[in-house]
Formats: structure tokens, C-alpha cells, sequence
């Protein structure tokens, strides 16, 4: 197994089970627990592995309503809003993508009255000149 094999491997398994221990790792990949420290300490080193997140269920906090939102802004005001936006904790995803609007946002609310709020604060920002909302219906991944 080649290192790029590996350590794509290891990046497979952290990404299904982030706690797993070197030596789990090393059980399941069939390497030693030094190689798999050495494989994890390169990709740290290289940027490719930024930190390890947990994997949050958001109803289990009370909040049981999900919307996209899609944001479309001037090209000069692409930063300022994005950074107006940061300010949302209820935001979880912000990103700035190609296509018909400039801006994409994942939120979680805890119903729909907190969802309109939000929306309809951000809609309301001089950097938004449109905007387009679709309620998530179910979570498959």
C-alpha cells in the first residue's frame, strides 16, 4: 500500500469515526500504530487534515427545522456579506459558490417563526439583493 493509498485510508476512517484511536486505526488498516501517528502528523503538517469535528444532531438540541438559503449580492459586496452572515450562530454552513446566486447558507432553527426571523433580518442587510429558500424535508447524509 502506497502512502497516498494510506493515507487516504486513514482520512476515510477519521472522517466515519473521528475519536478512533491510532491503534484502532492501525488494527483495521493493517500498519502499525507508529505509521498511522507518522501518516496523521504529515497530513496535519501539510493542511490536508485541519482538525476533527463532531458530527451534531441538531434535533436532539431542539432544533428541528433545516433551510438553504441561497444569497444573491453585488460582487463587491460578496465579502461584507459573507462576514455579516458569520455573525449568525444559527448559520452552520455559509458558502460562497457559482451559479444564479453568490451566496449559500445551511441553517438550523428551532422552528419556523426563529427561521423567518433570521431570513428576514439577513434579507434585509444593504448587501442582499435577493434571496431563495427551501426547507429541508429530510437529512439522508
Amino acid at each position: 500500500m502506497t502512502y497516498k493509498d494510506l493515507s487516504k485510508k486513514i482520512l476515510l476512517e477519521l472522517s466515519s469515526d473521528g475519536r478512533q484511536s491510532h491503534r484502532e486505526l492501525a488494527d483495521k488498516l493493517d500498519v502499525s500504530a507508529a505509521t498511522i501517528g507518522n501518516r496523521i502528523s504529515k497530513l496535519r503538517d501539510e493542511g490536508v487534515l485541519k482538525g476533527v469535528s463532531a458530527d451534531i444532531d441538531y434535533e436532539k438540541l431542539g432544533y428541528t427545522s433545516v433551510a438553504v438559503t441561497r444569497f444573491k449580492v453585488p460582487g463587491d459586496s460578496i465579502q461584507s456579506a459573507l462576514k455579516q452572515m458569520k455573525e449568525y450562530d444559527r448559520l452552520t454552513d455559509i458558502y460562497e459558490v457559482t451559479g444564479n446566486y453568490d451566496i449559500l447558507a445551511i441553517g438550523h432553527y428551532r422552528d419556523r417563526q426563529q427561521m423567518n426571523r433570521v431570513i428576514k433580518e439577513l434579507q434585509s442587510q444593504d448587501t442582499v439583493l435577493e434571496t431563495n429558500t427551501s426547507m429541508v424535508l429530510n437529512i439522508v447524509r
